[in-house]
């Protein structure tokens, strides 16, 4: 009885490994990189008029398939379900301005390679927000389940009279909410920000920093250890030869900061 339970013990141990090891190589065979994104959050990941899935992440996400020899295939994902899909293998990866944080991190591992901090963005016809203290008495919109979101609920935990927390499922709905004078301020990405406020200038403004930079990643579930390092080792190279900067450029008119 014993042996027999070593014996089976033994046999799961080596099937899990070896499922640990197909995960690149399926990868590979499939010839594509599964790759879940949330089309809400311009200029990192949107669709165009066209129906085509574009952005900042969409071109790294193709650059870093080139380099594992596979095509990017994009999965549309809300962005409230998009963790559970990656574990339960709808996708084989998240790429989609994906804060690490410590919860995140516990559940899938990361592949860093932006780093990008919150902004306030209020309309040009009102108050300027530049710190945290002047959200008291607002009503603040965040994108749900973000770090935006996060960042907003430790302001009131800290004692900042927020009015209001208004959420929403997609970063465009926060600018519409905002136009539409049912928002005093949003607080987003720093990239998506620059963006809306590029787009409608007249309408809004980006007026303070919220967080400082930090680290967003490519998040791969525990199990696949080899599609991790492959990622990894992809994401040091376009940074080494030039198209990491290249298409950072490209979306936000700037070169990128050092990670």
């Amino acid at each position: 009885m014993k042996s027999l339970l070593v014996a089976t013990v033994l046999l799961l141990s080596a099937f899990a490994q070896s499922s640990f090891a197909l995960d690149l190589d399926a990868v590979v065979k499939a010839g594509k990189l599964r790759i879940a994104v949330d089309t809400t959050y311009p200029p990192m990941e949107f669709e165009s008029v066209e129906g085509k899935i574009i952005g900042l992440d969409v071109d790294l996400a193709r650059a870093l398939a080139a380099e594992l020899k596979v095509k990017a295939e994009f999965i549309v994902m809300p962005w409230d379900g998009i963790l559970a899909g990656l574990q339960s293998n709808r996708y084989d990866v998240i790429m989609s301005s994906m804060n690490i944080t410590p919860e995140r991190a516990a559940q899938v591992n990361f592949v860093p390679y932006i780093s990008m901090g919150q902004v306030f963005v209020v309309k040009t016809s009102a108050k300027a927000v530049t710190n945290e203290k002047e959200l008291n008495g607002r009503v603040v919109a965040v994108q749900v389940d973000t770090t935006s979101f996060n960042a907003v609920e430790a302001m009131k935990k800290a004692g900042v009279k927020i009015k209001e927390i208004k959420t929403f499922p997609g970063a465009t709905d926060t600018f519409s909410a905002l136009k539409a004078n049912q928002a005093d301020v949003i607080v987003t990405d720093e990239a998506v920000g620059k963006y809306y406020t590029g787009l409608d200038s007249k309408t809004f403004v980006v007026s303070g920093i919220a967080m400082k930079p930090e680290p967003i990643g490519i998040a791969v579930k525990k199990s696949d250890a080899k599609l991790f390092k492959a990622l990894e080792s992809a994401v040091k190279t376009i940074k080494a030869n030039g198209s990491y900067a290249k298409i950072y450029k490209e979306w936000l008119k700037s070169a990128p900061p050092a990670l």
